[in-house]
C-alpha cells in the first residue's frame, strides 16, 4: 500500500495536521485549538489524538504513515529532537518532543521550528519556487524566519537560525516574552499588537477597541484590532503603524545579512494588507543599504495556512524516506 506524510503545525493557539501523499497532495486535514496553554505532556496527548482524528478520515491506519514532521513554535534543535523554549507555550525548555511522540505513535518524527516548515513548504509547492536565496517571514502570533539556500533547509549549529524575532532593537524596549527588552517581537507580532491595544484601553483612551473588547481586556486579537483600523479608528491604525516600522526594521536585517532573491510573507497577521505592510516596506526600504533597496522580490504566500503543515510532511520525505 501506498505510505503517507504526516505534517503536524503547532503554533501559539493553533495545531493543524494533515496527510500528505508522495506527490505532495493533502489528503486529510484536522485542525484543533485542545494544546493552547497547557504542558508538554498534554499538548503531546492532543497531537496523538489529532492524529488519530485525522487517521479516521482519510481511512487510513499508522502502519500507512512513513513518518510525521511536527513544525513547532519555538527555539528547536531539530536534530536532537529538542524543543529549546518557546515564547508561546509554557514549560517548554529543553523537552525532548521528537522523542516523547514517537514512544506514543510508535512511527518515526522528525522535529523542526514551525517556520523552517512554511520555508519548506513554500519552496517546494508555493511562493518560493524557483528561488535559490529564499527567505519566509510569519507574522502571526509570534514573528518568524525561515531560511532555504540552494534547495536546502538553513537551520544553523544548534537548529535556532532564523529567530529574527528576538533580535534586540531597543534595549529599553518592551520586555519579550523570551525575557529581554525590545526584541523585534515585542513590537510586531500578535502578542505585541494585543499588549499595545490592552494598554491604549486601560489608559483610557477613546478608541473602538474598548466596544469590540471590553473595558479591561487581557488580549485583544490582532484581528479586532485590524477591524477596528478599518472602521477609522486611529489607536488602531496607530498600533498597525507601530507593528508594521518593526516588522519592516526586521527585514532590513534579513536582507542586510541573508541578501535573499526573494522573501515570502506568510502568517495570518500578514492579511492585515496594507495598514499593517505599507509600515513595513516604508521602515524596509530606510533601513538598507540603498544599494539593496530591490534586491529581494517580496511576495505573499500561495499556501497561507497550510505551509506549516504541507512542509512539515514534505521534510518526511526528505529526512526519512531520503
Amino acid at each position: 500500500m501506498t505510505t503517507f506524510a504526516v505534517g503536524i503545525d503547532v503554533g501559539g493557539t493553533k495545531m493543524a495536521v494533515g496527510i500528505m501523499d508522495p506527490l505532495g497532495q493533502m489528503v486529510a486535514q484536522y485542525t484543533s485549538k485542545a494544546h493552547s496553554g497547557r504542558p508538554p505532556g498534554e499538548v503531546v496527548q492532543a497531537m496523538v489524538e489529532a492524529l488519530e482524528k485525522v487517521l479516521a478520515q482519510a481511512g487510513l491506519r499508522r502502519g500507512d504513515v512513513a513518518g510525521i514532521g511536527v513544525g513547532f513554535a519555538g527555539h528547536v534543535y531539530g536534530e536532537k529532537g529538542i524543543v529549546l523554549t518557546s515564547s508561546n507555550l509554557p514549560a517548554w525548555d529543553r523537552y525532548p518532543l521528537r522523542d516523547r511522540l514517537q514512544e506514543q505513535v510508535k512511527v518515526p518524527v522528525i522535529l523542526e521550528n514551525d517556520s523552517n516548515c512554511a520555508a519548506w513548504a513554500e519552496y517546494r509547492f508555493g511562493a518560493g519556487r524557483g528561488s535559490r536565496y529564499l527567505c519566509y517571514v510569519t507574522f502571526s502570533t509570534g514573528y518568524g524566519l525561515g531560511i532555504v539556500i540552494d534547495g536546502k533547509l538553513y537551520t544553523g549549529a544548534t537548529g535556532t537560525a532564523g529567530e529574527i524575532g528576538h533580535t534586540v532593537v531597543d534595549p529599553d524596549g518592551p520586555l519579550c516574552s523570551c525575557g529581554k527588552r525590545g526584541c523585534v517581537m515585542s513590537y510586531a507580532c500578535g502578542m505585541a499588537i494585543s499588549r499595545m491595544a490592552c494598554e491604549r484601553v486601560h489608559r483610557g483612551e477613546p478608541t473602538l477597541l474598548r466596544d469590540l473588547s471590553g473595558n479591561a481586556p487581557d488580549h485583544i486579537s490582532g484581528e479586532v484590532v485590524a477591524e477596528a483600523a478599518r472602521r477609522g479608528d486611529q489607536v488602531a491604525q496607530e498600533i498597525l503603524k507601530i507593528a508594521g516600522r518593526y516588522f519592516g526594521i526586521g527585514l532590513s536585517t534579513v536582507v542586510q545579512i541573508l541578501n535573499p532573491d526573494r522573501i515570502v510573507i506568510g502568517g495570518g497577521l500578514a492579511k492585515i494588507g496594507p495598514p499593517l505592510m505599507d509600515a513595513c516596506l516604508q521602515a524596509l526600504n530606510e533601513n538598507i543599504h540603498p544599494v539593496l533597496v530591490g534586491s529581494a522580490e517580496i511576495l505573499y504566500s500561495e499556501l497561507w495556512e497550510e505551509a506549516g503543515v504541507k512542509g512539515a510532511a514534505a521534510l518526511v520525505w526528505e529526512r526519512i524516506r531520503g
